[in-house]
């Protein structure tokens, strides 16, 4: 008996040593944030390009900074304006980070908003994107009678604060560089001009070298419209939104809109050198809107919550504050 006691202690030692490799083994397979390593970005079984937009030490760039919390309801008032959607109607909020709020980044409400934007005309131009952008702007100016036109035209309000909005229906880049030609060498220009292109060239085109080279073109033209008439024309562009495939609602835009294709058409733009510093627009970062939001922002895998277009909203109007 005295030489079985320390045999089976031994055994239960050994029993528990290997409890504990099994153990560790299995932590290895699990994601990385469990064990201290860097979280994988895409779980996909394509690659990604993983193209980001970086916002570096400008204001005007770092308003877009920030990131969803899981807050159903933030009451509108001063203490929350580091969020810049508040009231029963979103099922989520959209909170700038601390970099943003070093810029001033704060929530302006329906007042505040018409007092900088007063007897100004702003032209939004572009696809569904930019119209759903135009239905945030009345939300937050206009009286309850306004609403979007849906379809494929333009339309136009005069709201409160003798505030022009136009909406103008220009999905392809060629329909954008008209406009920016015959306000370079008209009369009358805007004073704020927002655009969003890219999704119908991605859907029925599908070529990222040839958008490339119409939104260079549409950088140049910009410039133009900024020299040879003023210089406090201020223009803004979306970067492309994430799309959800599986959301998607025809075969057409499961094979087109993909997200690596979302990936080639942002490195478009990044690589014509059209946003600021180097050239004319100021970026609205939609891909990082709409991704941080995910599947549940969006019905159709391409167009998001109200929620999503109002952070966007803010995100404009307060990079029109800065000097």
């Amino acid at each position: 008996m005295r030489v079985r006691k320390p045999l089976r202690h031994t055994a239960v030692v050994l029993a528990w040593l290997g409890l504990f490799a099994a153990l560790l083994l299995t932590l290895k397979k699990l994601p990385g944030t469990l064990l201290g390593a860097a979280p994988t970005a895409v779980s996909s079984s394509t690659t990604r390009a993983e193209v980001t937009f970086e916002y570096g030490g400008q204001c005007s760039l770092l308003l877009n900074s920030g990131g969803w919390v899981q807050v159903p309801y933030v009451r509108c008032e001063p203490s929350t304006r580091s969020v810049a959607t508040c009231g029963p109607n979103h099922a989520n909020s959209w909170q700038w980070g601390p970099q943003g709020q070093q810029c001033g980044a704060a929530r302006l409400n329906t007042i505040q908003a018409r007092h900088v934007l007063q007897q100004k005309w702003i032209v939004m131009a572009g696809d569904s994107i930019t119209r759903f952008l135009f239905a945030a702007l009345l939300r937050l100016l206009a009286d309850d009678d306004e609403q979007i036109v849906f379809g494929h035209r333009d339309f136009e309000y005069t709201l409160p604060g003798d505030i022009r909005a136009s909406f103008i229906w220009a999905p392809y880049t060629a329909n954008i560089t008209s406009r920016i030609r015959k306000w370079t060498h008209g009369s009358e220009q805007p004073d704020y001009i927002i655009i969003s292109t890219g999704l119908w060239h991605m859907l029925h085109i599908g070529d990222p070298e040839g958008y490339k080279s119409a939104i260079f073109q549409l950088g140049n033209l910009s410039d133009s419209l900024v020299n040879k008439q003023r210089c406090d024309v201020r223009m803004h562009f979306l970067s492309i939104t994430e799309v959800f495939p599986p959301k998607l609602k025809t075969d057409e835009k499961k094979q087109a809109l993909t997200l690596q294709h979302v990936d080639e058409y942002n490195q478009c733009i990044l690589d014509s050198h059209m946003l600021m510093p180097a050239g004319p627009f100021g970026l609205i970062d939609m891909h990082h809107l709409t991704r941080g939001c995910g599947s549940d922002c969006t019905h159709d895998g391409l167009h998001y919550s109200n929620t999503t277009y109002d952070a966007a909203l803010q995100i404009w109007a307060n990079s029109l504050q800065l000097d």
